[in-house]
């Protein structure tokens, strides 16, 4: 099979949330809800500082900061049900994604989705938008090491998993981390953002890929 920019792979590894799927806005969305419902705005600084926590060190962190009134728990229910309800029910795939997810499949390309979000908010979100069957294995946000898609060492597992060198496989992401730690396992990787317009800096491991897109149609075919 013989892809565009001249490469070739055969094991394609899909993020989930902001590839596959276009979850734009929707983090920030239950940020303003979840605000609103106490009668105030989101601050300004609120993403920026709260953009690496995981959801008990938010909650503690709005308590803290914000005074919110909840415990923990109530809270990370409160955001979980929004969530649920978002990917379960309402966000669409990215243009072009069910078309080339299944293309792939039919040209018997190993599938993998390895994402950081929870087996709870992906799976519904697979079945519904009909692919979940395209793929051959599935890591979600609790399954993954600590080190996470932070470390090369985890796509360097992941190819050792299913006997396929790293130069042979590629990586279909919308996170610069992820993108750089791709790379430095030595495989191929295929930016996705969310304007085809946008600007890349020069340092961003998006121009080391071998295409950046926002519309799946724009993926390498054969």
């Amino acid at each position: 099979m013989t892809l565009l920019n001249n490469s070739f792979f055969k094991a394609a590894i899909f993020d989930f949330d902001g590839t596959l799927i276009d979850s734009l806005g929707v983090w920030d969305d239950i940020d303003r809800r979840s605000f609103a419902k106490r009668g105030m705005s989101v601050p300004e600084i609120f993403a920026n500082n709260t953009a690496t926590m995981k959801p008990r060190q938010i909650a503690d962190y709005v308590i803290e900061h914000y005074g919110f009134t909840d415990s923990p728990e109530a809270l990370m229910k409160e955001w979980s049900d929004m969530a649920f309800d978002a990917y379960a029910n309402h966000l669409p795939l990215r243009k072009g994604a069910y078309d080339y997810v299944h293309y792939l499949r039919s040209q018997k390309i190993k599938m993998l989705l390895i994402t950081t979000l929870s087996k709870s908010l992906c799976e519904p979100a697979l079945k519904r938008t009909g692919i979940l069957d395209c793929f051959d294995f599935l890591q979600f946000g609790e399954d993954l090491p600590e080190a996470g898609k932070n470390s090369y060492k985890t796509y360097i597992d992941i190819a050792q998993q299913i006997h396929i060198s790293p130069e042979y496989c590629a990586v279909f992401e919308d996170s610069a981390t992820a993108l750089h730690s791709a790379q430095q396992a030595n495989m191929k990787t295929y930016g996705i953002v969310d304007d085809a317009n946008a600007e890349i800096a020069c340092d961003s491991p998006f121009t080391n890929c071998l295409a950046v897109f926002s519309d799946f149609t724009y993926a390498p075919k054969s």
